[in-house]
């Protein structure tokens, strides 16, 4: 039998600055929630009003002391709890989920929420609709908890995390709007109780990746140069290489794409970074690559990337950075071997519920299709994407319908062109940001 062995508080503290190093506080949810508290606590020794030098009686106060210790207990015990709590809530269809909670106020505590909001980060890259699915379920126990429960700022920076990761659930599959709602949450959660600029820092760095998506990118950028220092503070390596990332990541949506590349670059070979960051770096500046027509060494980093995204079970990731290298195939000329992969890319945005990539995919296949004369298969493909966005039901999907309509009838009557792809390409692109905006037809 393997007993599993926990560091003391002298390890992780010496771990702080260089956490990412070690394998087992990345792992261990207890080492790395207690490394979080260590963070929170070095972040208050900032603060002025810490050092007030007046004198304090040195004998401990038993209230206090009593009152510490019938926390630690409940929340160990509420921790312990939440496991088959959450396993029952997981097994439930999502409706009833919401049912259990009704029936159960006694499962409306914290331990549940941080134990729903570890299966969205497992689950953020690997199944991205169940991660959303289960952070709005996260928010909805949070909301829940009785107020007399535990200190009051206790339960707003709990109802933080659970908005916060709620935005970046939402964010991931292309619901920028819903997105932002949620990190407005955030800040109103955080903005009632005493918090530090570490916790503000990150709810920030969500924000500026859906400023990014919605063309915000002055207000994008200010965020994350204001957030980077912070990380570097509190010593966060790791969430330093983020902001580093994420200036990137706005940079190739501002068509900069020599700066971000050096900026991935630099990440990639950065090995004391973990290999999910690295993995991230690589793909990104595959991207890059292709855009500044160097397909050779696109091809030759998002193969890396793949590899690696394979090997750690990030699923969305791969996807997504396959459905870049099906770009390059094309580029390159390699149209049959292009069009197969965006099939399987298309198969696999839809089992993930990433409905804006499904719609792109699709798009990116119709107009291969017409370069291989083959115009009558896009009748084809445009009605199986309709068919899909009937299934999912987002706000936009009557719009996406109807553009994808314009296609399959053109297609039917050999109008079809790449003009035309063009056009519905374009408007996909800006729909998931204005879920509302109709669909014009051109000549």
């Amino acid at each position: 039998m393997i007993i599993e062995q926990h560091y003391d508080e002298e390890v992780l503290i010496g771990l702080l600055e260089e956490a990412e190093r070690d394998s087992h506080a990345q792992s261990c949810d207890t080492c790395s929630g207690t490394l979080e508290s260590l963070r929170d606590l070095t972040g208050a020794l900032r603060d002025d009003s810490v050092w007030d030098e007046r004198p304090l009686s040195e004998a401990p106060s038993a209230k206090t002391t009593n009152m510490l210790r019938a926390f630690a207990e409940r929340t160990k015990s509420e921790d312990a709890a939440a496991g088959l709590i959450v396993a029952k809530l997981l097994a439930a269809s999502p409706g009833e989920r919401t049912a259990l909670i009704g029936k159960n106020p006694q499962w409306r505590t914290a331990g549940v929420v941080r134990r729903l909001l570890k299966v969205v980060d497992d689950k953020n890259f690997s199944d991205p609709k169940l991660a959303a699915e289960i952070a709005a379920l996260a928010v909805e126990v949070a909301e829940l908890v009785e107020a007399g429960r535990y200190p009051f700022d206790t339960i707003m920076k709990l109802r933080a995390l659970a908005w916060r990761e709620r935005g970046y659930a939402l964010m991931y599959i292309g619901s920028f709007p819903e997105s932002l709602a949620a990190l407005d949450k955030t800040d109103e959660c955080l903005a009632a109780c005493a918090v530090s600029d570490y916790d503000h820092a990150r709810a920030g760095m969500y924000r500026a990746v859906v400023y990014r998506e919605l063309e915000r990118f002055a207000e994008a950028l200010s965020i994350i140069r204001k957030a980077r220092p912070v990380f570097e503070v509190y010593g966060d390596r790791k969430r330093v290489a983020v902001a580093d990332s994420t200036e990137a990541f706005v940079l190739m949506a501002m068509a900069k794409f020599s700066s971000a590349l050096a900026i991935y670059l630099r990440i990639a070979g950065d090995v004391t970074l973990d290999e999910e960051s690295r993995a991230c770096a690589l793909g990104n500046a595959g991207h890059c690559y292709l855009e500044l027509s160097q397909l050779s060494e696109a091809k030759r980093l998002l193969a890396q990337a793949i590899g690696s995204f394979e090997g750690l079970g990030l699923v969305s990731r791969r996807a997504m950075t396959r459905s870049v290298l099906a770009r390059v195939l094309s580029d390159e000329g390699h149209y049959e071997q292009a069009l197969q992969l965006m099939f399987e890319i298309r198969s696999e945005f839809e089992e993930l519920g990433m409905s804006e990539d499904v719609a792109l995919i699709s798009l990116q296949a119709a107009d291969t299709l017409l370069v291989l004369e083959r115009p009558v298969e896009v009748a084809d493909l445009c009605h199986a994407a309709i068919s899909y966005f009937e299934r999912v039901g987002l706000a936009y999907s009557q719009a996406a319908m109807t553009a994808l309509a314009y296609l399959r009838e053109a297609a039917e009557q050999g109008t079809l062109n790449r003009g035309k792809v063009e056009q519905v390409r374009a408007f996909f692109k800006i729909l998931p940001k204005q879920p509302t905006l109709t669909f014009a037809f051109s000549a």
